[in-house]
């Protein structure tokens, strides 16, 4: 018969195990970006809607995007993505679960591409 103490070390370094796999299978890569034109014109520009999501198994937070050129004469609210310098910051840098999404529209020239560049698992 294995003791409680036993039992109890072994689950818990099959959680850390566990926990330590999937946070190191998890990056800014499982976020995915999607990005199509509405058909509508703002000011003239052709307007795109952006749907973010986790596809990570764990939540992220921090989720950052490389915001280098990017320009709308439409207004982002800045809870959903806020301009630091080139980079731009998702829903102020909070978490995202699990198959979550957020998704946010700009009006520019062209679609602009955004690409994660940092994100914080946390399993």
């Amino acid at each position: 018969m294995v003791s409680p103490v036993k039992l109890v070390q072994a689950m818990a370094l099959f959680y850390f195990l566990v926990k330590g796999y999937a946070q190191s299978q998890c990056s800014y890569r499982d976020i995915l970006v999607t990005e199509s034109r509405t058909g509508s014109l703002i000011q003239g520009k052709p307007q795109y809607q952006v749907v973010i999501r986790n596809n990570c198994v764990c939540a992220q937070s921090g989720i950052q995007f490389d915001c280098t050129g990017f320009t709308s004469v439409e207004e982002i609210k800045p809870s959903i993505l806020r301009r630091a310098g080139n980079m731009c910051i998702l829903i102020q840098g909070r978490t995202l679960n699990r198959g979550d999404w957020v998704q946010f529209k700009y009006a520019a020239d062209k679609q602009f591409g955004f690409n994660p560049i940092n994100s914080d698992p946390s399993c």
